[in-house]
């Protein structure tokens, strides 16, 4: 039996299979060296040998299949997709926005399954609805093609839409007013969700005797806007007392190459929430002021509403039961605030249009009402 030389059975393997895959050369090497290898050492091998894997890549695209022959499925391996022209391009154009790894990673995703014709749960080109696509081919009527089929699926096509249109724009191609982005599907969707003071009272007192920390963690969420992941990773040591308040700062939402932890917000605590977030921290100094598993949260806060309010999920059956909170800060605090989106925005952390989209515009008798007060005189 031959012993097995990596540094000479994987790039003449990865050129005469066309593949980089790390899974597909392990398998390839058990088959024609009988060698046991895994994945993560094939990639180990290729980082150590950057030279050879950047060359392999040259030489591998160079035989895939270009805009003007016929595509098979090896333009689809691992680190052949996103070798091709222009879809490094457009990779080049997303990096210089700063945009972080894993977001550009899913915009690669999305637009190799659209090659592939594997989109959402659908196989279009098994159903005989689509062929191959090389990227450096895929042009407006295709894609304009492929959003309508996804509409008479009933499939929300805002992030294929965002991303094609970016993607043939990067290719110089313009698309105009033929792909209009929009706002994802259910954009607003909760603009009507609304449960009363009273309800959000005894859910949160009922949870104060069955389950503390929850209750704290959505007293919290409730009464800073805070997301349930940024308030799951929010530290004791970014507290701070100030007389009987308090001020927390949390990471939330935002570019990453301008803030690698998230956005920072100093969220402000009123002296019963601080007392319950002390209560609950006890004699820890540092580390995460919560420690309850998210998907524990999900499960109790659906039972509470569903005890306390269940028209609620009734009406929103795909209701996040933990992000429920964040809505009724919004909806609660524009009416504490006599509807100044402004504040409110700032203290949740949206921008005031994003907000006014997402929560609708003030009652129409509001409106009059303001409309008198402020009347112009004589």
């Amino acid at each position: 039996m031959t012993k097995y030389n990596p540094t000479k059975d994987l790039p003449d393997f990865a050129t005469e299979y066309k593949t980089l895959s790390p899974s597909k050369l392990a398998e390839i090497v058990l088959i024609r060296r009988n060698e046991k290898t895994t994945p993560e050492s094939i990639t180990m091998w290729f980082k150590r040998h950057p030279e050879v894997a950047d060359g392999l890549s040259k030489t591998i695209v160079g035989g895939l299949p270009t805009e003007k022959q016929a595509v098979d499925a090896s333009i689809f391996e691992y680190g052949n997709f996103e070798t091709l022209p222009s879809v490094k391009n457009w990779v080049v154009m997303l990096n210089n926005r700063e945009l972080t790894e894993d977001y550009i990673r899913g915009k690669i995703t999305l637009l190799k399954g659209v090659c592939m014709g594997k989109v959402h749960t659908f196989d279009l080109v098994g159903e005989g609805k689509w062929v191959y696509k090389h990227p450096d081919r895929l042009h407006l009527n295709e894609v304009m093609e492929l959003i309508s089929m996804l509409k008479e699926r009933g499939i929300d096509t805002y992030s294929y839409k965002r991303d094609l249109k970016d993607f043939l724009e990067s290719k110089g191609e313009p698309t105009g007013k033929k792909i209009v982005v929009g706002k994802p599907k259910g954009y607003g969707k909760f603009a009507r969700l609304f449960v009363p003071m009273e309800k959000l009272n005894q859910i949160l007192a009922w949870l104060k005797t069955e389950n503390f920390e929850l209750s704290v963690l959505d007293g919290f969420m409730f009464k800073t806007g805070t997301r349930i992941t940024a308030s799951l990773e929010s530290l004791i040591e970014d507290l701070t007392e100030v007389g009987n308040r308090g001020i927390l700062r949390v990471y939330d939402k935002g570019r990453r190459s301008i803030f690698p932890k998230g956005h920072p917000w100093d969220k402000y605590l009123e002296p019963s929430l601080l007392t319950d977030i002390k209560t609950l921290i006890g004699n820890r100094t540092k580390g995460k002021i919560f420690t309850i598993d998210v998907h524990v949260a999900v499960r109790i806060n659906r039972i509470v509403i569903q005890r306390f309010a269940p028209e609620t999920l009734e009406q929103y059956p795909d209701l996040d039961p933990n992000h429920f909170w964040r809505h009724m800060f919004a909806q609660h605090m524009l009416r504490k605030t006599n509807w100044n989106y402004a504040v409110v925005a700032s203290l949740g952390g949206w921008t005031v249009s994003a907000l006014e989209e997402s929560y609708g515009k003030p009652p129409e008798e509001l409106v009059k009402q303001w409309a008198e007060k402020w009347e112009w005189g004589e």
